[in-house]
């Protein structure tokens, strides 16, 4: 390989080496979004946002959370908001969190409003859709408990029929 090949190839692989890395830093970066936002909130639906702003009076703050505080899934031909607490911006921390875990609440809105049918404190829980069923997995100190949507509520699954 003559000198000018080899200078053309190092000269191609620095800048290659340079963009990689600006993308990668850009990419990790979260320097545009406000980890605690007011956002998070107000784009709820309004039955929702009130409840929060009750617990946020409790907190003795402004309601703000971070991004993922309230993920939704579509099932059993509705849709159900989980509110994630852990992820609320609290500066009386103990109104949403215990020692067995933070709050987590979740509605389902049947078309005309939203509702709470399930609340617990937990370390954390999962909306799923198990064959077009809506189901929750609740993460506790002691293991995994999962419910399933009857129609009206969540209800809990029986021993071994834990996902």
């Amino acid at each position: 390989m003559t000198r000018p090949r080899i200078l053309a190839s190092l000269t191609a692989a620095l800048l290659l080496a340079a963009l990689t890395s600006a993308e990668v830093r850009s990419r990790g970066s979260s320097a545009t979004e406000r980890p605690w936002a007011a956002e998070h909130v107000e784009g709820l639906p309004d039955d929702i946002r009130r409840d929060i702003e009750g617990h946020a009076k409790a907190c003795g703050n402004a309601p703000a959370a971070a991004h993922y505080f309230s993920v939704s899934i579509e099932a059993s031909g509705l849709r159900f908001r989980a509110q994630h607490f852990e992820d609320f911006a609290c500066a009386r921390r103990s109104a949403v969190c215990r020692p067995e875990g933070c709050l987590h609440e979740v509605f389902v809105d049947d078309g005309r409003r939203q509702r709470l049918v399930f609340g617990v404190y937990a370390r954390d829980l999962k909306l799923t859709n198990d064959g077009g069923v809506a189901g929750i997995e609740v993460v506790e100190a002691g293991g995994i408990k999962a419910f399933q949507w009857n129609g009206r509520r969540f209800a809990p699954l029986g021993p071994g029929r834990a996902r």
